[in-house]
């Protein structure tokens, strides 16, 4: 026997009954199963972070996928975990630190470690409680962190099989610094942001008094670095120039004019000052042409060296710019300062302005595995959705650089190499990559010294794909059913970074893709298209959104909003229209239980195949959608798939069909009970990978003791497909609408029952199913054609005649469409004159002008209408 549902749908009190269910029993995993895997892994968020929107798109995503693929049969696994974060998290407890007058210093680094290890259990999880409360099926029980034990022995593992075969090495590059955290950064944690600055033109002398050749720069303050002026070789401007020396400005130094294909003709004035320890462009020239690196910054960003005449020393590099060019301004070695637009990188933690600075520093020489990941990419052997993102993953492979792998904080993964009192480096046996050096017998006889600098996270993130599953135990029945992974769901943003870097360290560890498809989606913006930021204010708490609409809103509009890769405008309407849907379905099914229950229990039904038209049609429409559905999951539009499903729930079910089952429900057919329960159960189904907390309550409600996320999904029965159908009950439906209009048109109350008389090629069909129309036209068909008044509507393969007899008096309706059309022509002129009015098209809000617009259309087609329907009386 079903159980009786609340008359109102509460999606707090529903929802939280299965957070806790699934929480506490999850949907786990098979390893040694018969079925096919599928596999996706989460894009770990911050351990001591909260959901975001971002986060929300993601895992609705994933999760749809996974209980859809789980209801197909496969046995599905929703890998969970969380990422250590180092600089976030480092950051977020060195300011709790200096709350209570402390620095990392006056702790050392095994009680500050003790700190962060206790900001982790303190906060750490709260963030997988929220997603939880989004309702994602993961499987709870093999929750991963970066830093646990198995996760941190594949990282000691990647590193040192990396070094000894040399593809890992110490030395000096130029990395992302930032002054404030004190750490070298990824590009992932640096934010560029367009900032109005000055391009200045420098006048560099010729050593031999013949002239000054003019370069810009955007940092002036970087001059006394530089070890060179490069030229394109194919510049004919600088022909007679080269080889020759100009002098620095403020310097008594000399540096050569050099060519270099990297220098843009048309940049400023085609001269470019070579500066190598602060600029990525000009170290990468400087490689070429083998010139010093000295540096002028330090790691405060304050200029410092011998080079730097003494009157700058000390100062910080924006305040020294200025100071700089009042210098250059004096001395007539300032050309020219004019307003230009900077790309200026912003440490994504700290908000500083990073600075390029050479370091000595680890990195990775991902070179050879790049070439190996863009032949996978031509052989297919990963595809990307959408398509267009495989030629940016390949471009940022063929422009990849040496990445730096280690970071100058104390929360991560520290790195496993010792160095002697001569600095010769020491890394674990490739053997016994556990054993410390330091605690190697072979070396007992060496002071030696642990590196004390951490890996990047991406360091340890990038193994996420085959680390969570037992790797390097290459016998993990984990690693064996689910690796390579299904489906990889994440922004674009970060293609470049985790993904391209999980490629990389897929190929290089388990010889092949780390997973089938990548699924990328857009940013999600604000209503003005802007993207969300705590500076702006103009973000989006999903958890507040969830508290007032319900998770499975917020699931529909991440799904509804999902489609082909591009940004996305939030929009809240969306959520209040997956409220509206979930209230509507929520509805139906008590109208359905009606039917379908007596107090005594269940009412009979008689199981075949449908017999009347409504019936006919409802289950041949229901094929469509489930083959629709289905085929739009399968292709990863969630957006259409949603659609798909939402129109039938909504237009097609709710709104036709069970009005139009009414009579054959109220005689209590026991084949329409059948239709209208197996229709019900296979809606619950296609909608319960989008919205599961209010499909899996109201499956529970229908009887069936196994949850609903471990039903079968529908499969569509060819069969009863019925094009007959179909066109018949749309005959039935132009009829319903046709009279409905003339309902309205005569101005008669929708309660009031009229007569029609119709003809046409469709009417056989309105006659067959007389009851039904009569139902839902509230009217009574007439067997011959009136005489007298009557308005007439014309819709496909009928015309609909509504008699004036008895219902109307003709000369009152006359009178009273005269008197609107009066009204509706005196607004009219009035918009007409108002847009005719320059002054006011030019001056007032582009919204009023536009809602005056829309008014005088309205209004246009109004009296349109009426002159219309006093035309057709007779």
């Amino acid at each position: 026997m079903a159980k009786e549902l609340a008359k109102q749908y509460n999606p707090l009190e529903v929802e939280a009954k299965w957070v806790e269910k699934w929480a506490n029993e999850p949907f786990t995993a098979d390893a040694l199963s018969d079925k096919p895997p599928f596999c996706i892994v989460i894009p770990p968020p911050n351990v001591t972070g909260n959901l975001h929107l971002g986060h929300a798109f993601d895992n609705a995503i994933i999760d749809t996928l996974i209980r859809f693929k789980r209801m197909q049969g496969f046995e599905a696994l929703f890998q969970p975990g969380t990422d250590h974060a180092g600089i976030s998290t480092q950051v977020q407890v060195e300011r709790a630190l200096r709350e209570e007058g402390k620095s990392k210093y006056d702790l050392g680094r095994e009680q500050f470690l003790e700190r962060m290890w206790a900001w982790k259990e303190k906060y750490g999880g709260i963030i997988l409680g929220q997603l939880q409360r989004l309702g994602i099926s993961a499987d709870w029980s093999r929750t991963r962190f970066t830093m646990d034990e198995g996760l941190s022995k594949a990282v000691r593992k990647q590193f040192v099989e990396l070094y000894h075969k040399g593809l890992v090495y110490r030395g000096e590059r130029i990395v992302n610094w930032d002054p404030v955290s004190q750490t070298t950064l990824s590009e992932l944690e640096v934010d560029r942001e367009e900032r109005q600055g000055k391009l200045y033109t420098l006048a560099y002398e010729l050593e031999d008094g013949s002239g000054a050749i003019q370069i810009a720069t955007v940092r002036p303050e970087t001059i006394f670095a530089d070890q060179a002026i490069a030229v394109h070789p194919n510049d004919e401007r600088y022909k007679n120039w080269l080889g020759k020396k100009v002098r620095i400005p403020l310097t008594d130094r000399f540096i050569p004019i050099i060519t270099d294909e990297a220098v843009e003709m048309d940049f400023g004035t085609g001269a470019l000052k070579i500066t190598p320890a602060h600029d990525p462009t000009d170290f990468e020239i400087g490689e070429r042409h083998n010139l010093a690196r000295p540096s002028v910054i330090d790691l405060d960003a304050k200029l410092t060296g011998n080079l730097v005449p003494e009157r700058f020393r000390g100062l910080e590099r924006f305040e020294a710019r200025k100071v700089v060019v009042n210098a250059l301004e004096e001395e007539g070695s300032l050309i020219e300062a004019k307003d230009y637009t900077v790309s200026l990188g912003l440490s994504q933690r700290t908000k500083e302005p990073v600075e390029p600075i050479v370091s000595l520093q680890w990195f990775y020489n991902t070179d050879e595995v790049a070439t190996r990941i863009l032949k996978a990419l031509d052989d297919k052997e990963i595809s990307i959705f959408p398509e267009r993102y495989t030629k940016v993953n390949r471009d940022w492979l063929e422009k990849l650089r040496h990445w730096n792998i280690s970071r100058q904080l104390w929360w991560g993964h520290q790195i496993p190499a010792w160095y002697d009192d001569a600095g010769t480096i020491y890394v674990p046996d490739p053997e016994n990559p556990e054993l410390d050096c330091d605690k190697d017998p072979r070396y007992a006889h060496l002071n030696l010294k642990q590196d004390p600098d951490v890996f990047d996270t991406w360091f340890s993130s990038n193994l996420w794909p085959f680390s969570t599953l037992g790797w390097p135990d290459l016998d993990d029945p984990f690693f064996k059913k689910f690796y390579p992974t299904s489906v990889l769901v994440t922004g674009y943003d970060i293609l470049f970074f985790w993904v391209a870097r999980m490629e990389i360290a897929g190929y290089e560890f388990t010889d092949q893709r780390p997973f089938d498809h990548v699924l990328l989606h857009g940013l999600v913006l604000d209503e003005q298209g802007q993207k969300m930021s705590k500076s702006k204010g103009n973000g989006i708490d999903p958890l507040e959104v969830m508290d007032e609409f319900g998770a499975d809103a917020l699931r529909f509009a991440t799904t509804y909003a999902s489609t082909g890769g591009q940004d996305i405008r939030w929009d809240g309407r969306r959520v209040e229209m997956g409220r509206n849907f979930n209230n509507k379905l929520w509805n139906a099914t008590r109208f359905a239980f009606m039917h379908l229950e007596s107090e005594k229990g269940s009412l009979g039904l008689d199981e075949g195949k449908p017999e009347t038209l409504a019936e006919r049609w409802i289950m041949s429409r229901l094929q469509r959608a489930i083959k629709a559905v289905t085929t739009q999951l399968e292709a990863y539009d969630l957006g259409l798939a949603n659609r798909a499903a939402y129109d039938f729930v909504w237009s097609e079910f709710c709104d036709w069909y069970l009005e139009a089952a009414k009579p054959a429900l109220y005689e209590g057919n026991a084949r329409s009970r059948y239709i209208l329960r197996t229709v019900l159960i296979d809606i619950l189904k296609l909608l319960h990978p989008m919205i599961p907390f209010v499909t899996s309550e109201i499956y529970e409600a229908l009887g069936f003791e196994e949850q609903l996320g471990m039903a079968n999904w529908p499969l569509a029965d060819e069969s009863l497909i019925d094009p007959d159908a179909e066109a018949s009950f749309e005959h039935l439906k132009n009829a319903v609408v046709g009279a409905r209009n003339l309902r309205a048109e005569a101005n008669i109350s929708p309660q009031q029952s009229i007569n029609l008389y119709i003809q046409g090629a469709g009417a056989k069909t309105l006659e067959e199913n007389a009851r039904v129309f009569e139902s839902l036209a509230k009217a009574t068909l007439l067997s011959e054609a009136p005489g007298g008044a009557a308005l007439n509507q014309v819709v496909p393969d009928l015309e609909l005649k509504l008699p004036f007899e008895g219902l109307i008096d003709v000369n009152d309706w006359k009178a009273r469409q005269e008197k609107r059309l009066a009204d509706l022509r005196k607004n009219l002129a009035m918009s007409e004159k108002k847009l005719s009015n320059s002054k006011f098209v030019d001056n007032a809000p582009a919204a009023v002008v536009e809602e005056e617009r829309r008014r005088m259309a309205e209004s246009q087609a109004l009296i349109s209408g009426i002159e219309q329907s006093l035309k057709q009386l007779h």
